[in-house]
């Protein structure tokens, strides 16, 4: 595959107000087949984990979502059409991983072939070390709970934006994983689906990102 893809940066000053999408946040499993722009897609994973302040010295950047004494053992892999990518906050930018289409593996029910958009949570146990040393049922739960403010982000954004979205929980993690090619101590920890609303929304589908 080709080298790094590097986003547009987000659209930060759109106004849309938060309590206006805290109102119209909702689970939506019907979307169109229309693919996200390089602009919507770009907003969409910086709101979930984006870097918001750049870290001076030995200090972590500061993302959009927080975790545990910072430890941002969560990354999005981005699942599309053209191939599995991840996203790299830090040059807010997609890292090709490989060139299969795995949107059909995000969840069991046969929704999730047509999603335009899969985005991936995969928690590093080795960055919970510290944290969680060798309690896995902690870092678990502590790694879907850094999963879960992700997600929410997300959420609003997508409820913000005017896109289709769900969580999903019902995963072949085991399989994923593998077609993934991730690592002894990563993990999934859940799966997201987005799409545009079937409602002649046009904006979700211009200057795809190639």
């Amino acid at each position: 595959m080709s080298g790094e893809i590097k986003l547009p940066g987000p659209n930060i000053d759109e106004g849309y107000p938060l309590i206006g999408a805290l109102k119209t946040r909702r689970t939506r499993r019907r979307w169109s087949s229309q693919e996200c722009s390089a602009q919507e897609l770009s907003n969409i994973l910086w709101a979930g984990c984006g870097v918001t302040l750049v870290g001076k010295g030995k200090a972590k950047n500061r993302r959009t979502a927080p975790s545990a004494s910072n430890a941002q053992e969560i990354s999005i892999y981005v699942a599309r059409q053209d191939g599995l990518f991840h996203y790299d906050e830090g040059h807010h930018a997609l890292v090709p991983i490989n060139g299969k289409d795995l949107r059909g593996l995000i969840g069991t029910q046969k929704m999730m072939k047509s999603c335009p958009l899969g985005l991936i949570y995969v928690a590093d146990f080795d960055k919970l070390a510290t944290y969680a040393r060798s309690d896995s049922a902690r870092a678990r739960f502590v790694a879907g709970t850094d999963t879960g403010f992700i997600s929410q982000n997300i959420y609003l954004y997508c409820a913000a934006a005017g896109l289709a979205t769900v969580i999903i929980g019902m995963v072949d993690r085991k399989t994923l994983h593998d077609e993934m090619g991730l690592g002894e101590r990563e993990e999934i920890t859940f799966t997201q689906a987005i799409g545009a609303l079937n409602t002649g929304r046009t904006q979700c589908g211009t200057a795809l990102l190639r």
